[in-house]
């Protein structure tokens, strides 16, 4: 049975939300006393709690890996959506106003979780503190929907609803009407009706869009409600050429352009921070402005994460896109210049993003054998850091190989789409296509270099 006809289907949807719900629910009751004020202990005891070893070695690369193959099909399962849609039927049904349609909110709360939730709280590593962060989104979510209407978390508050809809401009699969004729002609629009927004299954679209005119992949969490709705059976999710989107003409927000800027600056943190002598350079300037301010222990990753997600990302794109504009027809507005760099360093990043998504779940194989015999991890937290126990490392040192190889392909192939997107930009000056080849380049030079020097010499 092929994936419309699994949408199609009355329940199949709302199972799967029901069921990863449990999983969430599970997940935190798995993590919520379990905590340390000992930081090389939590180094330990982040892959030894099953909660914390699943959500993010796991379950996270997952939705990474996924929406850059794939698109936003983890949206199909979220908990979330089915939680913020059934809160919705018995809430105010306020209309979400200029700040949240902005899209800002979005940026801002994945900002929050970066710096204040994992560099400093240390939400990744501390299970308890994981549990708090994914009873906050719960909290989040049920408010949405008893507050706003339709599907107001999903579209305009989940913090990585811009990641999700950035990746999957790349992926293998699209969702489209197969005959626009059929939807011009169409005299219920069923898809779009007022009326059905809050039904249980089979609701119009309470993402603001219109099936007949989606363009690109950003917006459509793939919900799978048009394809129940619809009564002339003209939705589908078909296969389309990889990387489409970001070959049209597409306009970003600002909201959407810093938050790539600050996952850009986020995955070079994480993939040469893998490499010992990587971290070292990168931490270079946020270790002399801590210890010159004299910052307190626990705000030091702050000052690590704002410097290195936000500040210094920042700088750079702002640098080459005000050179590139020196060159630039004045025609062309700040944004425009902005969209164009993003567009063209995307592939980049998420070649890279998938990269530490593998190196993640493939070096965290070991703790799986404790974790399930000690749920909780205390226990093996200790015997490991007490060398009782050892660790089976024979899967990492036979993958080695194969990983280092498909790092390469993965950032070669990233390289060559962004060349090509930079080659193909129309109504561009040559000199200022080379100022985003230049930052291109600079970002894979990067990425060589360490991938180099840690998984070859």
């Amino acid at each position: 049975m092929g994936i419309n006809q699994l949408f199609k289907k009355k329940y199949f949807l709302a199972s799967l939300q029901f069921a990863t719900l449990l999983v969430f629910i599970l997940l935190i009751y798995g993590a919520i006393g379990v905590t340390t004020n000992n930081k090389d202990f939590a180094l330990v005891l982040r892959n030894t709690n099953l909660s914390n070893l699943i959500v993010w070695s796991y379950w996270w690369p997952f939705i990474i890996v996924t929406a850059i193959i794939l698109g936003r099909f983890w949206c199909s399962i979220c908990p979330m959506e089915l939680i913020t849609s059934f809160f919705g039927k018995i809430g105010f049904r306020r209309k979400p106003g200029t700040i949240l349609k902005s899209g800002w909110i979005i940026t801002l709360f994945y900002t929050l979780i970066l710096v204040v939730g994992i560099h400093t709280f240390a939400i990744h590593r501390i299970p308890r503190y994981m549990a708090y962060y994914m009873l906050i989104l719960l909290a989040v979510a049920v408010t949405a929907g008893l507050v706003w209407e339709k599907r107001t978390f999903c579209t305009y508050i989940c913090p990585i609803g811009h990641l999700l809809g950035l990746y999957s401009m790349m992926s293998l699969k699209q969702l489209r009407v197969k005959d626009t004729d059929v939807c011009k002609n169409c005299k219920t629009k069923d898809c779009i009706s007022i009326s059905n927004h809050y039904i249980f299954s089979g609701r119009s679209c309470t993402s603001e869009l219109y099936p007949a005119a989606i363009s690109d992949n950003r917006q459509c969490i793939l919900c799978g409600q048009c394809h129940k709705s619809c009564s002339k059976d003209n939705i589908e999710i078909k296969k389309r050429t990889p990387v489409l989107d970001l070959f049209s003409e597409i306009k970003l927000s600002w909201a959407e352009i810093f938050f790539f800027i600050f996952v850009s600056g986020f995955v070079v943190y994480e993939v040469l921070s893998e490499w010992k002598s990587g971290k070292n350079i990168l931490m270079f300037l946020p270790d002399i402005l801590n210890n010159s301010l004299a910052i307190p222990g626990i705000f030091t990753g702050t000052v690590n994460a704002m410097l290195l997600f936000v500040i210094i990302p920042t700088l750079f794109y702002s640098l080459f896109v005000l050179l590139s504009r020196l060159f630039l027809n004045e025609s062309e507005n700040i944004k425009t210049s902005f969209t164009r760099f993003v567009l063209a360093i995307l592939p980049v990043i998420a070649s890279m993003h998938f990269l530490k998504s593998i190196l993640k779940t493939t070096s965290r194989i070991p703790y799986w054998k404790f974790a399930i015999s000690d749920p909780l991890g205390y226990q093996s937290a200790n015997a490991i850091i007490g060398n009782t126990l050892t660790l089976n490392k024979t899967a990492i040192v036979f993958l080695f190989p194969y990983i280092s190889i498909l790092a390469l392909v993965l950032l070669f192939t990233g390289l060559i789409i962004s060349m090509l997107i930079i080659f193909k930009q129309k109504n561009v000056k040559k000199v200022t296509k080379f100022f985003t080849l230049t930052t291109v380049m600079i970002y894979a030079g990067l990425f060589f270099i360490f991938l180099i020097k840690w998984r070859i010499f």
